[in-house]
């Protein structure tokens, strides 16, 4: 065959240009599907924490507590919590999220607000919750997630495709 028709046939690898990977895709949902999910029971729990520290001084979760002792702990240790560092880490989810909608429109800002969304949320964890130890699942996850994101990189663009 000759080089020159070689150099016309497409790549089986690469998605084409302005066309988002299949990989990118599966990152971009699973970021989805994370983040929103956490975004969601952060904003819960900064709303409802009041109501939840009077059900737990009432007594309300004592039945729950009585099948499930260790859980007692891991209320106490949640609602002895700056109620605030909850809206913290729902705005950072967010922020995490809406890179990943950056991303999803190949758009490489969306790599960065992404990032720095994730670095924070793991810097605020040691700093606010320093009594939970560090955050090794969370930054190996981290690492994982944004490693991958960076292979990306060549296929997101600085302005809108």
């Amino acid at each position: 065959m000759d080089t020159q028709q070689e150099a016309k046939l497409p790549d089986p690898v690469s998605p084409g240009e302005g066309k988002r990977p299949p990989t990118l895709t599966l990152l971009c949902v699973l970021t989805f599907i994370g983040s929103g999910f956490s975004a969601l029971s952060q904003f819960m729990l900064w709303v409802m924490f009041p109501a939840l520290q009077d059900l737990f001084a009432g007594g309300a979760f004592d039945s729950y507590f009585s099948m499930v002792p260790y859980a007692r702990e891991s209320m106490e240790q949640l609602l002895s919590s700056w109620r605030h560092y909850y809206a913290l880490l729902f705005l950072l989810y967010g922020a995490s999220l809406a890179g990943a909608v950056l991303m999803w429109k190949l758009r490489r800002n969306g790599f960065h607000v992404y990032t720095i969304a994730q670095c924070l949320l793991l810097i605020v964890s040691v700093l606010m919750a320093p009594e939970a130890g560090f955050p090794w699942g969370s930054l190996v996850w981290t690492a994982l997630f944004v490693g991958m994101y960076a292979v990306h990189l060549r296929y997101l663009h600085a302005k809108e495709a």
